[in-house]
């Protein structure tokens, strides 16, 4: 995956956690503990925490706010909810929720963006909110990830990495995109599976390619990544299917 990264953009480091959400097993792990930017990734940290302060019971208003925020990558509803909810004591509270044991919120208070992860980490948010986070909540997360846009809300195509590199597969993303003067960040995230209905992996690749890297290349660089997971779904899946019912506890996309 790395090599396939790094062959579009060349220069480029990357980490990456794929893990069995069952389990919480890393299937495929890179560079796990190296930090990088979240970029949008952190939404799922603003999404939670909202959640969280209603006791996981979101009213409609923050409930479709949310499903925007998630699906639309929408900036301006996470600077709202960013300013509402502390800030960085957003972040400092989901550390705490998770276990989460290397990320840290940003430098400056006011750019969630430059919140810090590994990849390890978000796995970890996807395994807790798989297995961890009530019914109500759970589902207003994983089906606002699986009706993410093509286009999201300040215009970028974000269908790179995940959505074009596992086409016809199930997926529920967050992804992450961010420019600053020494690095361009590009990250993608979720869940996938064979299907929709079948979510039963997280698969995490941050990474931090060189500055300047325009989002064409750089999303190409993690579709071509991703890419390299196809097959390996499919055989980890056939491989579930022979010999257990872990199934049940696989991430399912929440019925419209």
């Amino acid at each position: 995956m790395q090599t396939a990264i790094q062959a579009v953009s060349p220069g480029t480091e990357v980490g990456i956690d794929v893990i069995d959400i069952s389990s919480g097993t890393t299937l495929v792990g890179l560079n796990l503990d190296q930090p990088f930017y979240t970029a949008s990734v952190v939404k799922l940290l603003i999404a939670l925490d909202a959640m969280n302060q209603q006791g996981w019971q979101p009213d409609s208003d923050i409930a479709a706010r949310l499903r925007t925020m998630l699906s639309a990558s929408d900036d301006n509803i996470a600077d709202a909810l960013w300013d509402e909810n502390g800030g960085d004591s957003i972040v400092a509270r989901m550390i705490d929720a998770i276990g989460l044991t290397a990320t840290l919120p940003p430098a400056d208070p006011e750019q969630w963006g430059e919140t810090v992860t590994t990849a390890r980490d978000v796995a970890a948010v996807y395994r807790f909110l798989t297995t961890a986070v009530p019914a109500p909540s759970r589902d207003l997360v994983i089906g606002a990830l699986h009706e993410a846009s093509k286009i999201s809300a300040d215009g970028t195509d974000q269908y790179f990495g995940i959505p074009d590199g596992l086409t016809g597969l199930g997926w529920a993303v967050k992804q992450g995109w961010m420019s600053m003067d020494t690095s361009t960040t590009l990250d993608t995230t979720g869940l996938v599976g064979p299907s929709a209905t079948q979510l039963p992996y997280a698969v995490v690749v941050l990474t931090a390619q060189p500055a300047g890297t325009d989002w064409t290349t750089g999303g190409s660089a993690l579709t071509a990544g991703i890419d390299v997971l196809r097959g390996f779904v499919g055989e980890q899946r056939q491989a579930r299917n022979l010999g257990n019912d872990d199934e049940k506890t696989a991430a399912t996309v929440p019925p419209a």
